[in-house]
């Protein structure tokens, strides 16, 4: 339920002529092959490509928004099909950071140690916020908070105090 109100949400905050009407395109925007992260200056223009609609020899539209408007959809796991309408992004277990650096992977939300079922939040980064991680031996805990390995009698994210789980949604963006 909670999906399908949030994803109404988007559909109406999201939509191709949101994007356009926001602000006027410049003569020359960066245009992106996929599409846009929202990292950098929020305030920039930026633009995807015109992708290739499935089953078709047909492309969608070339879309254009700020910075700003590409983090909100990032930031809740979301992508613009290639026709401009508003989707859920793919998840991952386990994002390594493999493809396009700029390209956002999401990681599917993770069970909390707090009795019940309950999850943590779902991450969604760039590719190359993956791979730096990876690189780096360090993991995105399950209440989203980037730290190193849990080593024996620490727990997951490296400390042993107060883990703010709202930090996930003030993670990275611009």
């Amino acid at each position: 339920m909670r999906q399908a109100i949030a994803g109404a949400f988007f559909a109406c905050l999201f939509s191709p002529q949101a994007f356009a009407a926001n602000a006027s395109v410049p003569a020359d925007p960066v245009v992106m092959p996929d599409t846009p992260s929202g990292t950098g200056d929020p305030n920039t223009m930026v633009c995807r490509a015109p992708q290739r609609i499935a089953d078709s020899d047909q492309l969608g539209p070339k879309i254009c928004g700020i910075n700003r408007e590409w983090w909100q959809l990032t930031a809740y796991g979301k992508d613009l099909a290639p026709d401009g309408t508003v989707i859920d992004r793919p998840m991952e277990w386990s994002p390594k950071g493999h493809g396009n650096p700029d390209v956002v992977t999401c990681r599917k939300p993770k069970s909390l140690p707090e009795p019940g079922f309950n999850q943590g939040p779902e991450v969604c980064q760039t590719n190359r916020f993956w791979a730096d991680l990876v690189k780096s031996h360090r993991t995105v805990n399950a209440y989203g908070v980037v730290g190193r390995p849990a080593s024996p009698g620490m727990p997951a994210g490296g400390g042993g105090g107060y883990v703010d789980p709202m930090a996930a949604y003030r993670m990275g963006g611009p």
